[in-house]
């Protein structure tokens, strides 16, 4: 029995529940979660960027290869002052077109190796005929060669310098030059099969 007093027992308050952790959420490999990563799967791989193959400017290299003929001239006339052979140039002429085909063209010559080779030839030539026509000045100076009656150094030498006579003459050096060239010309394209073997896929 209970006095007027006494107040019947306050319920206790209820004891606060913790509060749950707030679940993580799920990454899926390529999501980006606040911090930087890198994934390595499927989709990081489609998004690098393709390498596409240069073309090849087949024009432009063999206009920059034309480059490689004055200095095979210049080059063999030197020599041959000097008096060393001076189909030693076609070597220069062979290594010096592809060189400059391949900076023009933007990679090694495929499309564009056999009109290459016929600027390597070309070069070739026309180091030969330099070599011809500075004898023929030369020879313009002499004595003998005044008495011609050439009015001009210019009219001996475009008289003279296809003379088949004149360029007979030279018959040793004309076969070195034609050797020279072949060699040039298949050793440039034996270094061209080999980095061609070389090359990734």
């Amino acid at each position: 029995m209970t006095t007027p007093d006494q107040s019947a027992p306050e319920p206790s308050p209820e004891p606060a529940s913790e509060a749950s952790p707030e679940p993580s959420p799920v990454v899926s490999p390529g999501y980006y979660s606040g911090t930087p990563f890198f994934s390595e799967g499927p989709v990081a791989a489609a998004a690098a960027p393709i390498e596409l193959p240069q073309e090849e400017l087949v024009s432009r290299g063999l206009a920059f290869s034309l480059g490689a003929i004055p200095v095979g001239m210049f080059l063999a006339v030197v020599i041959w002052k000097l008096g060393f052979v001076g189909a030693i140039s076609s070597f220069v002429i062979a290594g010096g077109a592809v060189f400059l085909y391949s900076k023009g063209a933007l990679t090694p010559p495929k499309r564009g190796l056999v009109p290459l080779v016929g600027v390597i030839i070309v070069g070739v030539a026309a180091s030969f005929l330099a070599i011809v026509a500075s004898d023929l000045l030369d020879y313009y100076k002499t004595p003998s060669g005044q008495a011609l009656g050439y009015p001009s150094s210019y009219e001996f030498v475009k008289t003279n310098l296809f003379n088949m006579d004149v360029i007979t003459s030279y018959g040793s050096d004309l076969a070195m030059f034609g050797v020279f060239a072949l060699l040039g010309i298949f050793g440039t394209l034996r270094r061209l099969m080999t980095s061609a073997k070389g090359a990734p896929a």
